[in-house]
């Protein structure tokens, strides 16, 4: 007996010490790779105290930049090294994050927030007048009463309704043949309905966008959970490590922007000025600096392949697509034109014959986005383009079943003349090149 609960429990220490060992070898090899950012970061971004010295709003939302270049360099790193074997049996980092130990809140540390819904604001924006003084008397008494009551807030508000305003309806408040299907003479208790259905719905929404955004911040398994009845939505980060930069996304007020965007079209002769440059200092680099770039591919922006957008879609000639077979030209003489890095967004005839290009300029594996962000950096590279271009990373898409792409687009946008360039710095937050 006495040998069989040896064994047993050497059993289970070796089991125990081997998954223990995935989570070694993950830390490790993540340390190694934030270090790896760190360095970079320093060599091509100054800090926000010396860009902009004196000004602590400027350095606030340039630091923010900062921090979300760090983590989209390092994220980057991390998914071009997932192949990559950390263990000493062989194991992929991918692999092995796969199997490293999960903590959790407790052990792990982290961060646990409640975010509360105002449902009050919901009501007023269902209100046919939300200045009305009754209206906005009752919401003030609902939500003073939610603090010590298990009630939901629409409970509590018709409650208080019919206590500050005995045989007044709620009807006439929110009946509205423009904008939804509540009759003058609906009962409270079917306007209460259409409240709460209103309610329950905004709330999902919430919880949608709050489950999107908790992935900028990189945290295994993160918790969060909806509670319809008190309206809150809590969220449990293990291993994040910035209260305030979470507090910020999991708060702040989505902000729909508009930016015009260069075409490739726009931009064809600046990337050829830009593929010299770059496999000049690329040569020089390596040593060879007395070596001359052989002359750039000039591209004819109107033959690239056309895309089939629909039946009454012409193609590009055949003509015009053997003007693009100096694309294919080596890597060191053509760095952003040799097709491995950048997979340029192709042109397409419109029914009027004319050419016509996608808003994005081209694709890029996010593998090599640290790469194409270095030799965009390059201050000998961003003197071939217009001043007022910024290049900027698109969102990361899913396939049709729901797979996310390891597929960036890029995009370059026109920055607004006079626009304080620290704010837009803030405001580009996740793919700023």
């Amino acid at each position: 007996m006495r040998v069989l609960v040896t064994t047993f429990a050497v059993v289970l220490i070796l089991i125990s010490l081997y998954q223990l060992s995935f989570t070694w070898f993950v830390n490790k090899h993540e340390s190694r790779i934030e270090e790896q950012a760190n360095r970079w970061l320093k060599q091509h971004y100054s800090p926000a105290d010396r860009k902009y010295p004196g000004d602590k709003e400027k350095q606030s939302l340039y630091q923010d930049t900062l921090d979300n270049v760090f983590a989209h360099y390092r994220d980057s790193l991390l998914a071009t090294t997932r192949d990559q074997k950390i263990t000493w049996w062989g194991q992929s980092y991918q692999k092995s994050k796969e199997s490293e130990l999960l903590l959790g809140l407790d052990l792990q540390g982290g961060i646990s927030v409640t975010l509360d819904i105002a449902l009050d604001g919901l009501i007023k924006g269902l209100a046919n007048n939300p200045h009305d003084p009754k209206l906005v008397r009752s919401l003030e008494e609902a939500t003073r009463r939610k603090t010590s009551s298990d009630a939901d807030f629409i409970t509590l508000f018709t409650q208080v309704w019919k206590d500050q305003n005995p045989n007044v309806p709620l009807a006439p408040l929110f009946a509205n043949n423009a904008r939804n299907k509540l009759k003058i003479d609906a009962s409270d208790n079917t306007v209460t309905s259409f409240i709460r259905e209103q309610a329950v719905a905004a709330m999902k929404q919430t919880y949608q966008v709050i489950t999107k955004r908790i992935d900028k911040f990189g945290v295994a398994q993160p918790s969060v959970s909806l509670d319809e009845n008190k309206g809150i939505i809590n969220v449990e980060l293990a291993g994040a490590k910035d209260p305030e930069r979470v507090r910020k996304y999991l708060q702040s007020t989505a902000n729909l922007q508009f930016w015009e965007v260069y075409s490739l079209n726009d931009l064809g002769t600046s990337f050829e000025a830009a593929d010299k440059v770059l496999a000049a200092y690329l040569k020089q680099q390596k040593g060879q600096d007395n070596a001359v770039p052989t002359q750039a591919a000039s591209i004819n922006i109107a033959s690239v392949d056309s895309l089939n957008r629909n039946d009454t879609t012409k193609k590009v000639t055949d003509t015009a697509k053997k003007d693009t077979s100096a694309l294919s030209n080596t890597a060191a003489d053509h760095p952003l034109f040799n097709q491995t890095l950048i997979r340029f967004a192709r042109g397409y005839q419109d029914n009027d014959g004319k050419v016509k290009y996608p808003g994005h300029i081209g694709e890029v594996a996010i593998k090599d986005t640290p790469t194409i962000d270095s030799y965009l950096n390059l201050p000998a590279v961003k003197n071939s383009f217009p001043g007022d271009v910024k290049f900027l990373w698109g969102k990361q898409e899913r396939d049709e079943n729901g797979k996310l792409i390891d597929v960036l687009l890029l995009y370059a946008i026109k920055t607004v003349p006079g626009q304080d360039k620290a704010k837009l710095e803030g405001e580009m937050i996740r793919y700023a090149s």
